[in-house]
């Protein structure tokens, strides 16, 4: 069920909670650094949580206004054109979605889709007036929108550089070597890689078929273990 009003903007509905917190300079630390009366806007913020895998925004809906993630993520994907999800970013605790900001800004639809992730999501939604009126009265507050557009943009050049250049044994190696927690597994089911990177399963299935049979990986029940780390970021030929 789609979490949006008929407007477009996020809202609480059953399943979607809003609960009693906020936006913290801990995790915003921009946040200090700007006027009592927009350190008070962005702290009074209701949080809103959306449980794991819940629809939020759709293409064409109204952003209206700045997310700030505080717990969980967003993850932000288009449609291929046979239907299949790609993700483009996620938003992770301490971010902003910049397509919204950009939506917002513009005031056009937005161009992509967003769902929570895997663990759900916390996050303040700051209303597109307000975030017009606080981009042009606070330096410290546009030097942050701007620090994570341009770090996005360059996440975004290598996503659609992969895409059109690397095969999927390499694509898959890499989301595996980007994707490994410190013991070296990734936690993730076939079909979710498949929509992290835009193509079928089964292709998924043939390329960690081949990982394997090079002694690269292990698989198991939604788990991927990493057998060696530097030859895998060479199969994804990736600078050591």
């Amino acid at each position: 069920m789609s979490a949006v009003s008929a407007g477009g903007a996020v809202r609480a509905q059953p399943g979607y909670d809003a609960c009693m917190s906020t936006v913290t300079s801990a995790r915003f630390p921009f946040l200090a650094r700007l006027g009592e009366a927009s350190q008070r806007e962005l702290a009074n913020l209701p949080i809103s949580r959306a449980r794991a895998g819940q629809h939020l925004l759709s293409r064409g809906d109204d952003a209206a206004g700045a997310y700030f993630v505080t717990s969980g993520a967003l993850r932000v994907y288009y449609l291929t054109k046979d239907g299949r999800e790609a993700t483009l970013y996620r938003v992770e605790p301490g971010g902003t979605c910049i397509l919204a900001l950009t939506s917002t800004f513009n005031r056009e639809p937005y161009p992509a889709w967003v769902d929570a992730g895997p663990q759900g999501a916390g996050f303040a939604r700051l209303p597109a007036p307000a975030f017009r009126k606080m981009f042009d009265a606070e330096p410290e507050f546009r030097g942050f929108l701007f620090g994570v557009l341009s770090g996005r943009v360059f996440e975004l050049m290598r996503t659609l550089e992969e895409a059109g250049t690397a095969q999927m044994e390499e694509r898959v190696a890499r989301y595996l070597t980007r994707n490994a927690d410190a013991d070296g597994v990734v936690r993730a089911s076939q079909a979710g890689i498949a929509a992290e990177l835009g193509t079928a399963r089964e292709v998924v299935f043939r390329a960690l078929r081949a990982l394997t049979a090079r002694g690269l990986v292990r698989t198991g029940r939604l788990r991927i273990q990493v057998l060696s780390l530097p030859r895998l970021r060479r199969a994804a030929k990736l600078a050591s």
